[in-house]
């Protein structure tokens, strides 16, 4: 397994057009603030199908995150995705805690994947009219 570090994530940020950032914590830390541009796949019972869905390439550059050095879930995911056959995943080990840390962008709320993969659960006034 190979870590990085938080200069070597902005590297390939920049580097690597087809670059997945995966933060595998539960999804009320991600709605908190995440990594720009990562999407959410927390280390769970359904991980290994979710991240086959969500990250379908297998020959896709990933890296993992979780919250910092002492956090054992990047490490964990990454050996999952390594096991299904994903070929190039990397471990951002120090987190989201150092990404913050060193006032680096953040995001807030869900992710734009899962925003748009969501069914649409507002209905139109004119199809549910009220009395």
């Amino acid at each position: 397994m190979v870590t990085i570090s938080r200069n070597e994530l902005r590297e390939l940020l920049e580097t690597c057009s087809g670059l997945t950032l995966v933060e595998v914590l539960p999804a009320v830390s991600f709605l908190e603030y995440h990594l720009p541009g990562a999407i959410n796949v927390p280390l769970s019972d359904c991980f290994n199908e979710r991240a086959l869905i969500l990250v379908p390439e297998r020959s896709q550059t990933i890296v993992v995150y979780s919250l910092n050095f002492e956090c054992r879930q990047s490490e964990l995911a990454t050996q999952c995705l390594l096991e299904l056959g994903y070929q190039s995943v990397f471990d951002y080990e120090p987190g989201k805690i150092d990404w913050r840390a060193a006032k680096l962008p953040i995001e807030f709320g869900p992710s734009i994947l899962e925003y748009y993969s969501q069914p649409d659960t507002f209905e139109s006034v004119k199809d549910n009219p009220r009395s």
